[in-house]
């Protein structure tokens, strides 16, 4: 009955379990602490603590999950965000086993009770038909059966798997060189010969999205716009104090120009503005942008044209999620280089259903699942090294000399 009783080590804990108190003099005693602090973050000392978490689970007196306090109210709320990329899916059996895969890991191995967003940052079809993203529909919807989303907790943006080539092809116009009027714009035209171009009719080249924009209808209920000063689409979400932007990187690339990734400078300001003159997407305490192309890679096709970002962080955004590279990372972009200075982290996941000939060397599928609480996220990466088999901890994140890596690592926000 008195705080001196309360066992100090682990094992005596497991022996006595039933016996412990919760409360001392109305304050939450130590062990009980430590519990909390265990369910929250995860950190458990195998074997022992998970034994101690599955009693904390099954036994607590009151709500020791995630995000609340003794009273069992919520102290501070946990978030749940999915982030997939790299989808490449093709088929209506690939939706079928990715859903189920995913849906088993989630609630089996993760624990995930629900979720509170999902963000797909781009490549959600291969090559961007009709079917694929069928096929795409059907996985979304076998996922929502299992943790059901509204479509505005949905956030989706294109990469360069998601224009049709063909479409891209139709919205060029073949001329000879000496019947075009004035002199071809730069990066509007391919040249076949020295007197033969193709030119862009901008109204059909905008038509390569289509496809894409009739599945973002599908799942959000209205139509990605094809105005490429619009795309950049704001996703709100109150409860979770939590503003997502999501950019199209992909918007100069088509079947010819596969290097040009960028951000456009009008729909970034048109979003900006709408951010700045709302005082709720303004306060709004955690903003995040999402694209689908890198800033830094060892290819050309990344973003070359990154003073985007600087506007970003004047605006408030403290992370950025995009894909593409096929691998997970993570990187630190400083605006201030004061303590506490404007920063934002990037977030990549890996490809989630890439063929096997597009995965890059040593890295399996992956994705990512990212847990917001209070000042801190948690991104956790998984991964699937068989078509078949099961998701597991992607332990990749290295600790220091003679430490074990991790399978997730943490962000102060």
């Amino acid at each position: 009955d008195s705080a001196e009783e309360i066992p100090e080590s682990l094992e005596e804990i497991l022996e006595s379990l039933d016996k412990i108190p919760q409360y001392y003099n109305d304050q939450e005693i130590p062990i009980i602490q430590f519990g909390a602090r265990l369910l929250e973050t995860e950190d458990i000392p195998n074997p022992i603590g998970v034994q101690l978490k599955q009693w904390l689970y099954e036994n607590a007196k009151h709500d020791l999950s995630p995000g609340t306090g003794r009273t069992g109210k919520k102290s501070c709320q946990t978030t749940h965000i999915l982030h997939l990329s790299d989808l490449h899916i093709t088929t209506p059996k690939q939706a079928t086993l990715w859903s189920n895969q995913l849906a088993q890991d989630l609630s089996y191995e993760l624990q995930i009770p629900d979720l509170d967003a999902l963000i797909l940052s781009g490549d959600i079809a291969n090559y961007s038909t009709p079917e694929e993203y069928q096929a795409a529909q059907q996985f979304l919807d076998n996922l929502g059966k299992d943790f059901p989303l509204d479509p505005e907790k949905i956030v989706i943006v294109p990469g360069n798997h998601d224009l049709n080539w063909e479409l891209a092809k139709r919205g060029y116009q073949l001329l000879d060189l000496e019947d075009y009027d004035g002199k071809p714009k730069e990066g509007h035209y391919i040249e076949e010969s020295p007197n033969v171009i193709r030119v862009r009719d901008e109204a059909k080249y905008q038509q390569r999205f289509a496809h894409f924009s009739q599945f973002y209808q599908a799942i959000k209920g209205q139509p990605y716009p094809l105005d490429y000063d619009q795309q950049a689409i704001i996703d709100h979400f109150p409860e979770q104090n939590l503003l997502i932007l999501g950019l199209n990187s992909a918007w100069e690339l088509d079947h010819h120009f596969k290097t040009r990734a960028s951000i456009k400078s009008g729909a970034l300001a048109n979003a900006l503005t709408k951010i700045r003159r709302n005082p709720d997407y303004r306060n709004c305490p955690l903003k995040i942008a999402v694209w689908h192309h890198p800033l830094n890679s060892d290819g050309s096709d990344r973003i070359i044209d990154k003073g985007f970002i600087e506007q970003l962080a004047v605006a408030g955004f403290r992370l950025f999620l995009h894909g593409h590279i096929h691998k997970a990372e993570t990187n630190r972009l400083h605006y201030d280089l004061s303590r506490g200075g404007r920063k934002l982290d990037g977030i990549c996941a890996g490809t989630f259903g890439a063929p096997n000939f597009e995965l890059r060397s040593a890295y399996p599928w992956q994705y990512n699942l990212l847990k917001i609480n209070d000042k801190k996220l948690t991104v956790y990466t998984r991964r699937r090294e068989e078509p078949n088999g099961a998701w597991k901890p992607d332990s990749r994140w290295s600790q220091g000399p003679g430490k074990n890596s991790l399978d997730y690592y943490c962000i102060e926000l």
